[in-house]
This record gives structure tokens, sequence and C-alpha cells, in this order.
């Protein structure tokens, strides 16, 4: 069964109770360390620690993450061509399912599509490829050719010039895989069209995972004037303008971002309702407050405030003092919404760094919704870092 497999990896006595339920990742402390260290990235077999098998995975011995799982299938080695396809064959399929005849959208989303290290989102025939890990770095060309095969792009191009890489040892670099990028895609969300820059945007330039959330919040927002802060490309004001809101203040502190989202406003006929600001966030709203602004719906979306766990207390502060500022620039009665990507910070923390902010201001926040991530960003039940985003749509009230 595992003859083309030259190295096995034991789990330690009486740990590995997370891999046991089914959560795809091993860590150092959980595992005895083969000797001599294999190559960062090699496949290799598990076993628990009664010798039996628990799966395949990629091994990286400088990684906190030292092991991803990849299969329990004890008799199918995964990694070659044909798995590859069937991985990607079934991610495209769930898209389809959810969103028939959309064309852009997050075709893999890592290991909640059962490949640990990869990321890839579709911009209609432009499709941009993210490794994350040694393990999967190793298989690049193979896993690029599964992509041709199954999804016959126009072009790919390698975004991977995420930080998290630097966990695995990994170089940061950018390049174009497959055929030639365009300096601007245009895609389709929900009636909003966007450009988009899939070579220097944000992530891979879009925010997909907030899609459902950006077409919920749109239809609380009709007549009213809204505040976009860290708007980015101007999704969330797109969204609301389109739908009706009477206005929208959207703020970035990125020149790039706000060129773009001033393109998108003219794309979708919204620009004579739209005003963008460069600013940091932070400064912009304590000046806010002091001219003593408000709105009837006010978005805050920040990029993540904490990386690592020691940063958690921190963040959940810096959490608590935006929103604090939010929540009195919203009129008595208006919608807010706020958003954390940290995965560290759980939903309950969340929360509670809300209710302190509203607290501190005298308010109250009427919940409407509790929203995540879009269809297309599916987290495993099993692993609790697969659902990352949180999303509260509410009712500023005084107590």
């Amino acid at each position: 069964m595992n003859e083309s497999i030259p190295v096995t990896i034991a789990i330690k006595p009486r740990c590995g109770k997370r891999c046991k339920s089914g959560h795809p990742w091993i860590f150092s402390n959980e595992i005895i360390p083969p000797k001599p260290a294999p190559e960062p990235g090699c496949l290799t077999v598990v076993n628990d620690d009664s010798g039996y098998f628990t799966g395949y995975a990629h091994y990286n011995p400088h990684s906190l993450i030292a092991l991803r799982i990849l299969s329990r299938d004890s008799g199918r080695i995964p990694c070659t061509s044909k798995w590859f396809e069937e991985k990607i064959r079934a991610a495209a399929a769930l898209r389809e399912r959810f969103y028939p005849g959309r064309r852009s959208y997050r075709l893999i989303f890592g290991e909640s599509d059962g490949l640990p290290g990869v990321v890839v989102d579709r911009y209609g025939e432009i499709f941009t490829v993210q490794i994350l890990t040694a393990g999967m770095e190793r298989y690049t060309e193979t896993f690029l050719a599964a992509i041709e095969r199954v999804c016959s792009p126009q072009a790919v191009f390698l975004r991977n010039d995420c930080e998290v890489r630097k966990l695995e040892g990994l170089p940061l670099f950018i390049k174009t895989a497959v055929g030639d990028i365009p300096k601007l895609v245009e895609i389709e969300e929900y009636g909003v069209r966007y450009l988009v820059d899939v070579t220097q945007g944000q992530k891979t330039g879009h925010f997909f995972d907030q899609a459902e959330n950006r077409k919920a919040l749109s239809s609380f927002v009709k007549g009213v004037d809204v505040l976009d802060l860290f708007c980015y490309t101007g999704g969330w004001s797109l969204h609301a303008l389109v739908s009706g809101a009477k206005s929208a203040t959207a703020i970035d502190r990125s020149t790039a971002a706000l060129a773009l989202a001033q393109q998108n406003a003219v794309l979708n006929q919204v620009d004579s309702r739209m005003e963008l600001i460069e600013a940091d966030v932070f400064e912009w709203l304590a000046a806010a407050r002091r001219e003593g602004r408000r709105f009837g719906a006010v978005i805050v979306d920040p990029p993540a405030f904490v990386k690592n766990a020691k940063q958690v207390k921190k963040a959940l502060r810096g959490y608590e003092d935006v929103n604090r500022q939010a929540i009195h620039l919203t009129h008595e009665g208006g919608i807010f919404c706020s958003c954390s990507c940290s995965y560290l910070i759980n939903e309950e923390q969340f929360l509670a760094a809300l209710q302190r902010a509203a607290a501190r201001e005298r308010k109250q926040i009427r919940i409407l919704e509790i929203r995540s991530q879009a269809c297309d960003h599916p987290y495993l039940l099993s692993m609790p870092e697969s659902r990352y985003l949180k999303c509260v749509i509410g009712i500023v009230e005084t107590r």
C-alpha cells in the first residue's frame, strides 16, 4: 500500500485527538519527527499512536503545522494528475450548484476543498492561483496542468506574494503562468460591475467572501447616506448605491484602491452619489466625530487586525475602538454593519467587542443578522479556522 512513499510519521501517544475528529492539521509537538529529517513538503504516510493508518500528508519540519492531511483513503495516493483533476472538478461542480451560470468566484478554498495550501479565484477566463505551503509548492506544475485540462483558462496568474508563505520557508513572488494577463478584468456580482486588478490588488484582487453579505446589506440601506470604512475598491458602497442608497462616503488609505473604486463607480453610473476620501480611517473617524457627522448606515470592514495568537488582546481593543467611533457616527435607528476577517478571533469574542463598543457610547445594537463567508468559501465543521469571516448587521439605538 505505502511502498512508494518512503517517509512514515507517527503521532505521539495521547496526541492527535483533533486529527482523529477530522481536523486536517497536525502540529509539530504532536508527532515523532522522522530522522533524518526529509525535505520540506514531502509526501508522507501518517500513523496514529497505535500504529494505524491516519492519512497521507505533506510534511514540513520547519512549520508549526507539521502535517497537512491530504487524504484518509489508504488505497489511493494523492497529488497525482488524476487526483488533482478530480478535486478541481468537484470544487467547480459545487460552485456551479450554488452559482449556476456565474463566471467569477473562489474556485478552490484550501482545506475546505480538500487541497490544503491552494487558493484559486476565477475571474471569467482569468484564474489566479496562490500556493501557500511547501507541500503544494512541490506539485505546482502538476496542479497548474490539471487546472488547464479541467478549466481551459485563457490565462493563469500566480499570486505567491502572501506573507504566510514565509512561515513555510517559501519565497514571495508573482508571475504569469499561462497566457497574457490584462491590466484589469471586469466581473459582475449580483448586478454590480467591478474592474479588478488581479496582479496588484489586495489578496487576488477582489473579496469574493463578502459577496453575499454585500447583497444582504443592500436591502437595508435604500434612501440613506452610507459610510463605508476601509472601502478598498468600493464594494459595499457600490452595492448600496445600485440598490438605492442616497449617497456613499467611502474611506481608504490606498490611492490605488480608491482610483479603482472611482472607475467602478463610473462603470455602475453611481459616481455622482459616491464620495471617495483618501485617509487613515481612525484619524478620519476622530475628525468626523468632532464635526458631529452622522450616517444612516455605517459599514466597518477592516483588514485582519491579528496575525498570531499573541496579538488577539490588542486586536480586540482595536475592533472595540474602531467600532465605537463608527457606532457614534450612526444615526439613531440607523443600520450598523461590522466585519472581522481575523480567524484567530471567534464570533463570541467579536460580538463581545461590539457590545463593549456600544456600551461605551451608551448605545445598544439590535441584531438583524449574523453572517459569515460566502458559499464559495465553505468551512469545515471539523476545522474552526476555516470559518474566519464574521459579519454583523444590526440597528443602533439609545439604551
